[in-house]
């Protein structure tokens, strides 16, 4: 039996269908958290090579990602699903979402993009944290939230890691070659009022990729991660975001 990048959380109860995009050194089960607080919901998240259990060499672009994370989804996906990234799972959902409307335009139609705590494509091929040292690389990971402060003093553990964190910087600066088209889709942007990777004018550019107004939720207290750390607050917004009474919305133009 083949390699699975794609795995089901959770069954729900319902036709509500959310796939999970992992964040920068994530994997599936860094959603368990988001799980338990949408108890209806089907949940499904990707490991990607490299990442949690999978001991496959990690991938270096972009496109690379795509296609895969495409592939696994045009065995699954249902119309109404609600397409789920954090960081540099945001991007991966934006351009798979650009790349199902190739493959099952019918099912891409009805779609829902929800875009969390990530930079667009362009800003992302501006700086190459890819380039930095170690030490200045974890550095910057702190910085943000993005590794658990547990660590910081954990150096061998820390540089068993580099090699995916490097591989995963790398597709995150890839994702500024890729081509791409404002697309018409209903979008979500989840901005943590504390981060401090992603400024709220970045999240603002991305009206720039799209053909639709966005809403735009900032969560209150929240650091770069708080899709970790504020998992119920994510799960209200995308509850009220996954019902068609989307009335009252702020809409970002």
């Amino acid at each position: 039996m083949g390699q699975t990048y794609l795995e089901q959380l959770q069954k729900g109860k319902g036709n509500r269908q959310v796939f999970c995009f992992p964040y920068l050194g994530g994997h599936s089960q860094s959603f368990q958290p988001l799980v338990s607080c949408l108890p209806d919901v089907e949940i499904w998240a990707f490991t990607p090579p490299g990442h949690g259990l999978n001991s496959e060499a990690p991938l270096s672009h972009m496109q690379q990602l795509v296609e895969l994370y495409t592939g696994e989804l045009l065995r699954v996906i249902q119309p109404g699903a609600v397409l789920l990234g954090h960081s540099l799972g945001g991007l991966a959902a934006y351009f798979v979402a650009q790349r199902l409307q190739e493959k099952l335009p019918d099912t891409a139609r009805t779609l829902r993009l929800v875009l969390s705590a990530c930079s667009t494509p362009s800003e992302c091929g501006i700086t190459r944290y890819d380039q930095m040292s170690d030490d200045d690389l974890i550095e910057h990971l702190f910085s943000y939230d993005g590794l658990p402060k547990e660590l910081i003093h954990e150096k061998e553990l820390l540089q068993y890691f580099m090699p995916v964190i490097r591989a995963d910087f790398r597709v995150l600066t890839s994702a500024a070659t890729i081509e791409h088209h404002p697309m018409y889709i209903p979008v979500l942007y989840l901005w943590g009022e504390r981060d401090h990777a992603v400024s709220l004018p970045s999240a603002l550019k991305w009206g720039q990729y799209l053909n639709t107004p966005m809403k735009l939720q900032t969560i209150r207290e929240g650091t770069h991660m708080f899709i970790m750390h504020q998992p119920s607050t994510v799960a209200y917004h995308l509850t009220s975001f996954m019902t068609p009474e989307l009335e009252g919305m702020n809409l970002v133009e």
